[in-house]
Parts: structure tokens; sequence; C-alpha cells
């Protein structure tokens, strides 16, 4: 955080002006980091699968149609529609529902079945986002921003109350995410053994699934639909402090809002006059050889 206060076209402290718009950006990374990275505590928590996150199972890229929905509505119907958070969760909510009632078993959450359902959804919203897209070439300046804000762009534009709304709804689902620790620890084993401990498995996973779908959006409103954030820091948590999901939250929450903060200071850094690269960008560098070093235990298995 310090040294992106330090990093810009003039490096060093500041004057007041110039702090405030890079507190904004610490902060809109912050929330953005921390609500993505926990979200995916949440969902690797519910598919008992450490490749579980937000972006894989479709609720960011839902939660960015919900937006991108909203923003063609206001700009080319001229309708009043209201905040993006508003079409964010219901994007967010839309997609999260059709994953759970597809991706359910004899009435119980079948984790495999969430996670395809997911996959073939975030596919059928890239293609509703596309086609959003050709409508609106005739729009100087939107059909550039909506690409760049798809690849995750923190959006300096929300206003105060929009990120203070977002920062309280992250709090509150980190909260209550470190409250369920003990019973995502106990739900890590089988079914029977998670009910001989006394855990209630269809409301646990119903709570993980509305707790992440909602972290998932308001990440989406601050910085687009990030990709991996969800997926490398509850990992690298685990790997540093263990499986215990109280310790995993907050490890989490901490590496999240490091990662974020650290992919802006690079597009900072980078920047030659031409605009700021999007973070999604280096956090998909990042990101992606993570994800394959993540899979080296089950690739090449079809050749054995």
């Amino acid at each position: 955080m310090v040294l992106r206060l330090l990093v810009g076209s003039q490096w060093g402290w500041p004057d007041s002006t110039i702090l405030g718009l890079r507190l904004l950006r610490v902060e809109l990374a912050l929330v953005a980091g921390v609500a993505l990275a926990t979200s995916g505590v949440g969902l690797q928590s519910l598919l008992r699968n450490p490749l579980a996150e937000p972006f894989i199972l479709g609720l960011s890229s839902g939660a960015a149609v919900g937006v991108i929905v909203q923003l063609f509505m206001r700009r080319i119907l001229e309708l009043n529609v209201g905040p993006s958070q508003y079409g964010a969760m219901i994007g967010a909510m839309a997609t999260m529902a059709i994953v759970y009632l597809a991706g359910r078993k004899r009435g119980v959450i079948d984790p495999l079945g969430l996670l395809l359902v997911g996959v073939i959804l975030s596919t059928i919203n890239a293609s509703i986002i596309m086609f959003l897209s050709y409508f609106t070439m005739g729009e100087a300046g939107l059909r550039e921003d909506l690409f760049r804000w798809m690849m995750g762009y923190l959006n300096e534009n929300v206003g105060l109350a929009t990120l203070r709304w977002v920062g309280v709804v992250t709090a509150v689902g980190v909260g209550l995410l470190f409250w369920l620790g003990r019973q995502m620890d106990a739900a890590s084993f089988s079914d029977s053994e998670a009910h001989s401990m006394g855990v209630n498995l269809k409301l646990l996973r119903s709570l993980l699934f509305a707790t992440s779908s909602i972290l998932a959006a308001g990440a989406v409103v601050l910085a687009g639909p990030l990709a991996f954030v969800g997926l490398i820091c509850p990992h690298i948590a685990r790997l540093l402090l263990g499986p215990g999901h109280r310790s995993l939250v907050i490890g989490s929450a901490m590496l999240g809002g490091v990662l974020v903060i650290g992919a802006d200071v690079t597009a900072v850094a980078l920047d030659r006059g031409q605009g700021l690269m999007p973070i999604g960008i280096f956090i998909a560098m990042l990101g992606g050889p993570v994800f394959l070093w993540m899979l080296r235990s089950t690739m090449g298995r079809g050749l054995s």
C-alpha cells in the first residue's frame, strides 16, 4: 500500500490532490482483492475442490453481464436503471440461482455438477457480453471502455457511496466466512462424518454459495471480472498457514489485497503515457502458471 502511494507519473510522496487519487485506487484494489480471495475460499470449501474460484464458476462473468446490461440500458436506451452494484448483484444472483438449481442432485448440492454448470455459464455469459458489445460499436468510447473493463480495470468512476457499500458488504462476508470456519473444517470430511459432527451441510453450502456470490459481485463492480485471484490466494495461504479455514480466510484476504494492489503498482510503473494497462493482465500472467502448477498431479494421466 505504501509503495502504491509512492509510485505514479511522478515518483515520491504526492501532494494532497494526487494522494487522494492514489488512495482511491488503493481502496478499490484492497476491497476487490479481499472480496475475490475470500470468495474463492468459500467456493473451494463448498466444492471440496482447490481449483474452484468465482471466475471459473461463472459468478464473476454473471456479475459482469449484469453491469454491462445496465450500462447498455443507460447509454443506448437512455433508461435510468440505478447504480452499477444493482446490475452486478442481479447478474451474480441470477447465475447463482441457475448453477444452484442445475447443480443439485436429489435436493443436495452436487460439487461436480456445480463446477460443470459454472464452466458452461461462463461461456454463455462471455457470449452475451460480446453480443452486447457488437451493438455498442457506434457509441464513441463505450466499446473500448467495456473491453478494458472486462480485462480487469479499477473503476475510478465509482462513487464513494458505492465503494463504502461494497466495502461494508465485503467486511460482513469475510466475517461470516470466518464464523463458519469450524463448520467448513468439518465439511472437509465426508458427508456422513460432517453430519456426525453436527454440521447442517445443506444450510452451510447454501450460505457459502450465497456469500461467495455476493462477494464476487461486489468485486466486479470495483474492478471488473478479475480471474485467478480467488484461486491463487487461498492456495498460497493454505501452503503458508495450513488447511484451517479461519486462518485461511484471514490469510487469503490479506494476500488478495496484496495481489491486486501489486498488480496496480506494476501497471502504474509500466505506464508510458498511453493509459494504464488493465490489472487483470498481470494477474492472469501470474495466475495461469499457478493454475497449471496446481494441475501438475493430474496432467498426463490419460497417457499413462
